[in-house]
């Protein structure tokens, strides 16, 4: 097994070993495969994975790799389908005394392109995983081509305006590394001054999310 995902079972296999149950939202996105698969790899007994409405993307693969609940739609006319999508989610958790997972990932963390909504989520597998390894670590375990494919096509409702689509995965992951010190300047000889331009404005304009207080002083 890839040495990566070999930490992420183990780092589930401990952290969730208390939890009653594990409601994951999935999308027919690569990240929530990724997160499906892994914790019906550790905790089958404890998961289920939740999608609202019938025509998830690559079905018959969700459903053979765990168990999916399957919600009604929300109403057309819904004016925050995001936050009531997640309140739906936090709900059902609450009811079934499940943890709710979240499937953001490192990249979205740092790039700040998650949603406040889903910051309801309190389980989060894959917050330290780049977007990059979510691609390989997706192929590594079978995850359908379609799957990973929508990963990188425009998604506004996902953070991935038609501007940022255009960047190849890779690409957005060597920019954030080189604003958070991990690489070099020289890193981003592959992505246009266009490129870059975009993705600083991006970054700049998303970083109130990465930035917001959870905690207040602790008093004597």
């Amino acid at each position: 097994m890839d040495s990566r995902l070999i930490l992420l079972t183990d780092w589930i296999r401990t952290s969730a070993a208390n939890a009653n149950g594990l409601l994951v939202p999935v999308s027919g996105g690569s990240d929530s495969a990724l997160v499906f698969h892994l914790l019906n790899l550790v905790y089958p007994e404890k998961t289920v994975g939740v999608f609202i409405g019938q025509e998830l993307r690559a079905r018959d693969w969700f459903c053979q790799t765990g168990t999916v609940r399957f919600l009604d739609q929300l109403p057309a006319t819904t004016e925050h389908s995001e936050v009531e999508r997640n309140a739906r989610f936090q709900c059902l958790s609450l009811s079934d005394n499940r943890w709710l997972v979240g499937t953001r990932n490192r990249t979205e963390n740092v790039f700040g392109t998650f949603s406040l909504a889903s910051r309801v989520a309190t389980y989060l597998p894959i917050l330290g995983v780049w977007k990059t390894d979510v691609m390989e670590l997706c192929k590594a375990v079978g995850v359908p081509d379609e799957v990973t494919a929508s990963s990188r096509r425009a998604d506004p409702n996902c953070g991935r305006p038609a501007q940022l689509a255009e960047i190849p995965l890779e690409g957005v992951d060597v920019f954030l590394k080189v604003r958070t010190g991990m690489l070099n300047e020289s890193a981003l000889s592959d992505l246009t001054p266009a490129q870059i331009q975009y993705l600083d404005d991006a970054y700049a304009a998303n970083r109130f999310r990465t930035l917001l207080p959870t905690s207040g002083p602790e008093l004597s």
